[in-house]
């Protein structure tokens, strides 16, 4: 299972055979975007990073000066996450054990990270709607999708229609199952949205700038949608904005 490595502040590693949050293209995508969404300083600007397993984005993200609550279920995950914010001098960090669903508890949020969970969960157009509730300005979501013409990489289910929106349903691990630690945690399928109507649902959920981060594909944008990443794998980053 790939993991993301954390640089704790007397610079021990969380996981030494893993590369640094520095190291991914990835996560320097949402940190450009966040800079763009936010030129004038990071200070009181609060984001949420959901499902956010061993806390590295989150405590990336603060670093930058952002206050960042990370939300994660899974107990393993969690107690990471607690070790972790012993570990680091950043009183704009925090984390809470719940689910996803019950964002409202928490809210309102400048902006949502929403990584590697929406195709995770069984409503995503639902979850779209949560998150529009939540945030004042933008959701960052970074997320597999459905195309017509599937791949071979995952075993998704013929292209169907699920909130009145086309994709493939993909199977998960059985519900609360704390082993399988990047997985769904309360629906046994999940549903992918074909590309083109989850930016739709974007739009409809109330972003009025809606775009695909294609940098977090990293250095090599043409070669990882002709044969790479995007083609194989069907995942980036797209964004909506409340302008």
């Amino acid at each position: 299972m790939f993991r993301h490595n954390i640089v704790l502040d007397d610079g021990t590693h969380l996981h030494a055979d893993s590369v640094t949050l520095e190291q991914l293209p990835q996560f320097h995508a949402v940190a450009r975007c966040l800079k763009a969404l936010y030129p004038h300083g990071f200070d009181g600007v609060r984001v949420a990073d959901l499902a956010c397993a061993e806390g590295s984005y989150a405590v990336g993200l603060a670093r930058m000066g952002f206050e960042v609550l990370g939300i994660e279920i899974r107990r393993a995950n969690y107690a990471t996450c607690c070790f972790v914010k012993q570990q680091v001098n950043l009183p704009n960090l925090s984390f809470v054990q719940d689910n996803v669903w019950n964002l409202e508890r928490y809210a309102p949020f400048d902006a949502i990270l929403c990584s590697g969970i929406l195709y995770h969960l069984d409503r995503p157009k639902q979850f779209l709607d949560l998150m529009a509730r939540c945030v004042r300005k933008a959701v960052l979501i970074n997320t597999h999708f459905a195309t017509v013409t599937p791949i071979d990489a995952f075993n998704l289910s013929a292209l169907t229609e699920h909130e009145d929106l086309p994709g493939r349903w993909f199977p998960e691990p059985p519900p609360k199952n704390e082993e399988h630690l990047r997985s769904s945690w309360d629906n046994e399928r999940s549903f992918w949205i074909q590309k083109e109507f989850l930016l739709q649902a974007i739009r409809d959920a109330g972003f009025n700038m809606v775009f695909e981060q294609y940098d977090w594909l990293g250095d090599q944008i043409a070669h990882s949608m002709v044969a790479g990443l995007y083609r194989m794998r069907n995942r980036n980053l797209f964004v909506g904005v409340k302008v």
